[in-house]
């Protein structure tokens, strides 16, 4: 790959005042911290972004900082490095994710070019395209944080146990679901989703050894009754309503003290639902190893043990998880999801954060190619 110089200005969706998002101009090769890049960044050539729920709620809901930069999961190529990240090198191909809509005015992932912490970045194979590599990011390191960091389930591909233990994931089909199925079976657990019965077929071939309509009245039951004697002390809600976290909750082991991990702040009353049962709320830009706020409302210390592991697991891990990828089919560990490709680059972003805060898409990931 060609030098590519990194140009004085860019053009980057910007939140405006009114919860709406705009492309803008803005100074990004003279910025200092683009100039004397830190030696934990790195600065990539966006290729392809993909959209989050995050990412609508900053830009057009309640969540965003006006005039900051929107945008967290990208791929493209690396430009530039700083001095201690050894795992990556400029003209390699890369996903990563970055904090945007929140404190940022010279940077994020809806730009021309990005600057990521080396923590959540991580290389591409060959096949693996620029937007399905955009549509990893924070689903995946979303997973990986809740297993590896927060349950303390065994890392990926490590030695079985004499007997597998089950994980309850309340929300398959979300993208972090998607990600959390096979990861789980990569960790050599046992599976149980719930979902709409229209995919249970489909999180089968993911990994799901046991599928439960949400919906069902009696579906705690059901999935206690199908987790036997000992029952299920490991779980994950990917949806955060307080419904959900409440029936995830109801449905662990009534024999042995459970762990639940919320992708949302849960309430109150389902934290204290259970002595036996820890309820606790996993953020994935914690990864990011610095101070921030969420949602414009609530304040988070840097956690340095989840940045290093993070390195750890982009860097070791992830070249594993994705070995042998083929494109639009995925790699043994890790099957990719459907992608709908929206077209307009940049400037039809707003459509498609409006088409997710209407809920009208599927079980896929929206993605744009930007370059």
């Amino acid at each position: 790959m060609a030098a590519v110089e990194i140009p004085t200005n860019i053009r980057a969706v910007q939140v405006q005042p009114d919860k709406t998002v705009k492309v803008i101009q803005i100074p990004f090769g003279q910025d200092d911290l683009v100039k004397n890049l830190p030696e934990d960044q790195l600065i990539i050539r966006v290729r392809a972004v993909a959209l989050n729920p995050t990412d609508w709620k900053h830009g057009i809901g309640e969540w965003g900082t006006a005039g900051t930069i929107l945008g967290c999961d990208s791929a493209g190529d690396v430009v530039k490095v700083g001095s201690a990240v050894k795992h990556l090198k400029v003209g390699d191909r890369v996903a990563g994710f970055n904090y945007g809509g929140s404190y940022q005015t010279n940077n994020g992932a809806y730009a021309e070019f990005v600057r990521l912490y080396a923590s959540v970045t991580f290389k591409l194979p060959d096949e693996l395209s620029y937007e399905e590599g955009a549509s990893l990011p924070i689903p995946h390191l979303t997973a990986v944080q809740v297993f590896y960091m927060r349950l303390n389930i065994p890392k990926p591909f490590s030695p079985p146990a004499a007997e597998k233990e089950i994980i309850l994931i309340w929300g398959g089909s979300t993208a972090v679901g998607h990600n959390a199925i096979q990861l789980a079976r990569t960790s050599g657990l046992r599976v149980f989703v719930t979902a709409s019965p229209a995919v249970h077929e489909e999180l089968k071939t993911l990994g799901a050894e046991q599928t439960f309509d949400y919906k069902a009245v009696d579906v705690v039951k059901q999935i206690q009754d199908a987790a036997g004697e000992r029952g299920i002390i490991y779980a994950i809600d990917t949806v955060g309503e307080l419904s959900t976290t409440n029936s995830t909750i109801d449905a662990l082991s009534l024999s042995r003290s459970g762990h639940l991990v919320s992708t949302l702040p849960p309430d109150p009353s389902s934290v204290n639902r259970r002595k036996d049962v820890k309820v606790e709320f996993s953020l994935v830009y914690t990864l990011l190893g610095l101070d921030f706020t969420f949602a414009s409302a609530f304040k988070y210390d840097a956690i340095p043990e989840d940045k290093a592991l993070s390195l750890e697991y982009v860097s070791t891990y992830m070249p594993r998880v994705l070995e042998g990828w083929k494109a639009g089919q995925g790699s043994t560990s890790l099957k990719p999801q459907r992608l709908r490709k929206l077209e307009g680059g940049l400037e039809k972003i707003e459509e498609g954060l409006k088409i997710m805060r209407d809920g009208k898409y599927g079980r896929e990931k929206l993605v744009y190619t930007i370059a």
